[in-house]
């Protein structure tokens, strides 16, 4: 008898005693064929994900080499802008060399100017009486000065002749150099006019430090507060200090409020320019009234401990508009003489 060459598998179902027995019949093959299939498939899904992510890979080095270059070529222009930059600043720092050079000339004109129109000023002879031709202007400069009688010896009529020089070399007569001196007098005036108007102005800012001490211990801001250790906003700067030192004015201003606080103590508020205030805490004694108008550096009391304290200090707050700011950006406005 020959053996089958295609054996089937029976697989038998039994669903219950009252109910018929299932018989399927599988060829050997197909069992066996079923696992090679779903190895087969699973080995195409993963080959297939490698090639995507392989595409998807390449893809992004692409757009990372083109971004990398388009950083290259950014960073290269910007290394010729600093290049160009500095070129300009080594330029500027050349004419500003050049300027300080001329400024530092003018200067010694000036003063030799001065010099010469306060000692011969009154043998100078009126502008009417002088050529337009700058030989004649020298020529006769030269003889006006040498009949003055204060030229009595030969050195001064050689300072005098380099004056006179310097006037021809520059195309002026004596008249018109003294006038370029009243210019820069005037120049000057003006310059130191507002010099003392931005003094002003500074001054009305609270600028000056209210103590002799420097010394902070605690800043502004939120800080745990040193009573209930809770986080609270502190709104001025503490100032650490010997009891007694005098307290003083950070800014000209009108003394608006004095008084004594639970917490505060006695304080001292100052209405300055600008909607700006300035509060002076925990002082031991008030050397200031209502209405007072005080100067920067005014004494308005003395350092303490009064109210709710820790010890001696001053609490120091500035007010813009109501609302507190930072004391020490206008402390740092101004270097202190």
């Amino acid at each position: 008898m020959k053996r089958a060459r295609n054996p089937k598998w029976s697989f038998v179902v039994m669903r219950g005693a009252d109910k018929s027995v299932m018989q399927f019949h599988v060829s050997k093959r197909s069992v066996l064929a079923a696992p090679t299939a779903a190895v087969l498939a699973v080995s195409g899904c993963i080959v297939g994900l490698q090639i995507k992510s392989a595409y998807e890979l390449r893809l992004m080095e692409e757009q990372l080499s083109g971004q990398t270059a388009h950083f290259t070529q950014t960073v290269s222009g910007k290394d010729e802008a600093i290049r160009a930059l500095q070129q300009e600043v080594v330029e500027l720092s050349r004419q500003a060399k050049e300027l300080e050079a001329k400024v530092g000339e003018l200067h010694e004109l000036e003063l030799k100017l001065k010099r010469f129109i306060d000692k011969y000023g009154s043998g100078v002879p009126q502008a009417q009486s002088y050529s337009t031709s700058p030989r004649s202007q020298s020529a006769s400069a030269v003889r006006t000065l040498s009949v003055t009688p204060r030229l009595e010896d030969a050195a001064e009529a050689r300072n005098a002749l380099e004056l006179a020089r310097i006037a021809n070399r520059t195309g002026l007569n004596l008249k018109e150099l003294g006038r370029m001196v009243d210019t820069m007098e005037q120049s000057m005036e003006l310059t130191l006019m507002r010099a003392e108007a931005r003094r002003a102005a500074v001054d009305g800012y609270p600028s000056g430090w209210p103590t002799r001490s420097k010394l902070l211990t605690s800043g502004f801001g939120y800080r745990s507060d040193p009573f209930t250790g809770r986080a609270a906003f502190h709104a001025g700067i503490d100032i650490t200090g010997k009891l007694g030192d005098p307290v003083y004015s950070a800014a000209d201003g009108t003394v608006s409020e004095t008084g004594y606080d639970g917490i505060y103590g006695r304080y001292v508020i100052i209405d300055h320019a600008g909607g700006l205030q300035t509060g002076y805490m925990h002082l031991k004694q008030i050397a200031a009234n209502e209405g007072d108008a005080v100067a920067k550096g005014d004494k308005i009391g003395q350092l303490g401990s009064s109210g709710r304290s820790t010890g001696p200090h001053l609490h120091f707050q500035i007010m813009q508009k109501n609302e507190p700011v930072n004391p020490l950006k206008y402390l740092a406005l101004v270097k202190e003489d």
